[in-house]
């Protein structure tokens, strides 16, 4: 098959309605699948806690038989996105390209070893990382 797609998020329960009316289509719609999404307000645990990343990982896993190392976790925050999906084996892209959003928690000491796999400036490059990754 395709790409899989999923979301982790640090959200509210209207976060997935705004979404969609963002960008005028559901989820499934967009190709995100829903046993492959984890949302903190349904789990009461947010990131960077690892038990949202487990949560979607399973879903991948029982749905698609897809493994964390063959997972692209793009995320734009070290602390809550890079560093928890690291741990739980996937493989991660920092999204760079808007400096409003970007968090490189240097003040933070658990970040200060954590690289990610790839730093992507453009939302562009995601696809390039996933079907070339041995290029970057």
């Amino acid at each position: 098959g395709g790409l899989v797609l999923g979301i982790i998020s640090n959200a509210q329960f209207y976060t997935p309605l705004m979404l969609e009316g963002f960008l005028a289509s559901s989820l499934a719609d967009l190709g995100f699948d829903a046993q492959c999404c984890a949302w903190s307000y349904r789990l009461l645990e947010a990131k960077p806690s690892t038990r949202i990343y487990e949560e979607a990982l399973a879903g991948l896993k029982r749905a698609h038989d897809i493994k964390p190392s063959e997972v692209l976790y793009v995320g734009n925050d070290v602390r809550n996105d890079i560093w928890p999906a690291s741990l739980t084996g996937c493989r991660t892209a920092l999204f760079a390209g808007d400096a409003r959003s970007l968090r490189m928690r240097k003040d933070d000491p658990r970040c200060a070893e954590v690289v990610p796999d790839r730093v992507v400036t453009d939302l562009r490059q995601i696809t390039e990382n996933i079907l070339f990754p041995d290029r970057y």
